[in-house]
């Protein structure tokens, strides 16, 4: 299950955006950086160039040999430390970097003599002149620096505070394609007078009209297929019955007795799909009272016990509901007869067990038949399915057990679920809601 969501939040179109408008703001931010970086080079390539020229004065300055009181004032008037190196001796004017080993700087030949290099952020010229090397070095401007990173930081904080805006505007203008996705999950499981608000001038408010005319048109086309099987099951009550009537006038018993038995299943499903459509439209038709679960089972179950492969019974714990006694017995006849019907005769018996679960009553009725294929799993519920599909009477009904056992239990507030294996059997959970009445 996290795996999948997972995988679902790693390939919807939010996360996509997200990641667009974040490799977008990594590249401008590298673009800066590069541009920066390629800034501040040539800038040094530069002021290298400038100090070369100003050193050329310098040294002329200086004279040859340097003089010592001539350095001390250059030093002062431009903030430049000068070293004099010579085998007889050396000296320095202005104050020299502390605890920077100047001697092991890497210095580029520039050729005449000159070399230049940077140590620990400091610019360094290296002169042969009067007989020994002058060393100019010119100390980095802190301020300089200091604004750099201000100005970094700065961008750091723009770019995240970009990507924030751009994360909640993503969220909002993808807000109606998750409300469209809330809307399809809802028509999906049966919900058809759900709608989408429309809102808006753009796509969106489009898409959400269509799928609302859609859901409009889905609802009103079951609705009709649901008033002409009602109308139907209601005209053919009178010609059933009229036909029954007719057959006790038959001379030839067994014919009689043959189609008797056969206008009786008709009956029962016209009954039947009257009594769905009742259940669904209110739960009026309902006849509410206090009902003991445990005795309700038990009188099911004897109906069953001369049934291969026989039922067993397990539950004694007094639980009470609000139910109609006569609905919630159909349900669990329903399920146990399917049980019986599709379990071997000489297999596991039938397994019906209840437990307290919180609020609700659980009940679960357990078969170890043929199984239900994966791929009937989600229409078992739906009037006239049947899993079985060549329709053969020995394998089923007409397909409205199931679907009347649902309508009975959803007019109580209640769920019903089925999960199956192939080969395994089939287990079918029935939660109703305890009664609160003493």
């Amino acid at each position: 299950m996290h795996r999948n969501r997972f995988k679902r939040l790693f390939h919807s179109v939010f996360t996509k955006l997200l990641v667009i408008i974040l490799a977008a703001g990594i590249a401008i931010t590298l673009t800066i950086v590069v541009s920066f970086s390629i800034i501040r080079f040539h800038s040094l390539s530069q002021l290298d160039r400038n100090l070369l020229l100003y050193t050329e004065y310098l040294i002329r300055d200086l004279g040859d040999p340097p003089d010592r009181d001539r350095a001390a004032e250059i030093a002062r008037r431009t903030g430049l430390s000068i070293r004099f190196d010579h085998p007889d001796g050396g000296w320095q004017a202005g104050a020299l970097p502390e605890s920077r080993d100047l001697d092991r700087a890497w210095m580029r030949n520039k050729g005449k003599g000159v070399w230049i290099g940077r140590h620990r952020k400091h610019h360094l010229i290296r002169v042969s002149h009067g007989g020994g090397d002058v060393m100019f070095v010119a100390s980095p401007a802190a301020r300089h620096h200091e604004n750099a990173g201000l100005i970094l930081s700065f961008m750091a904080v723009v770019l995240f505070s970009v990507l924030g805006v751009a994360y909640l505007l993503i969220r909002r203008v993808l807000k109606p394609v998750r409300e469209l996705e809330a809307g399809v999950a809802a028509l999906s499981a049966g919900r058809l007078d759900h709608r989408i608000a429309a809102s808006g001038s753009d796509e969106f408010r489009d898409l959400a009209e269509a799928f609302n005319t859609m859901a409009k048109r889905l609802a009103d086309l079951l609705a009709s297929k649901e008033h002409l099987l009602l109308d139907m099951s209601h005209e053919l009550r009178s010609p059933l019955t009229r036909i029954k009537v007719q057959l006790e006038f038959l001379p030839d018993e067994d014919v009689r007795e043959a189609l008797h038995a056969d206008v009786e299943e008709m009956e029962s499903m016209v009954t039947a799909i009257l009594e769905e459509a009742r259940l669904r439209s209110s739960a009026a038709a309902l006849n509410m009272e206090t009902v003991e679960v445990t005795e309700l089972i038990q009188s099911v179950v004897e109906e069953f016990k001369d049934h291969p492969p026989g039922i067993v019974w397990e539950g004694s714990e007094a639980i009470n509901i609000q139910a109609d006694w006569d609905k919630i017995r159909m349900v669990f006849r329903n399920l146990l007869e399917n049980a019986v019907k599709h379990t071997p005769a000489d297999g596991d018996p039938v397994s019906i067990s209840m437990a307290l679960e919180g609020d609700h009553v659980e009940i679960v009725v357990q078969d170890h038949g043929e199984g239900i294929p994966e791929s009937a799993l989600p229409h078992l519920f739906e009037p006239f399915f049947r899993a079985d599909s060549s329709r053969s009477r020995k394998t089923g009904g007409y397909g409205l057990g199931l679907s009347l056992c649902k309508a009975i239990v959803d007019a109580h507030n209640g769920r019903i679920d089925v999960s199956s294996s192939p080969g395994k059997g089939t287990r079918v959970v029935v939660r109703l809601p305890v009664s609160t009445k003493l």
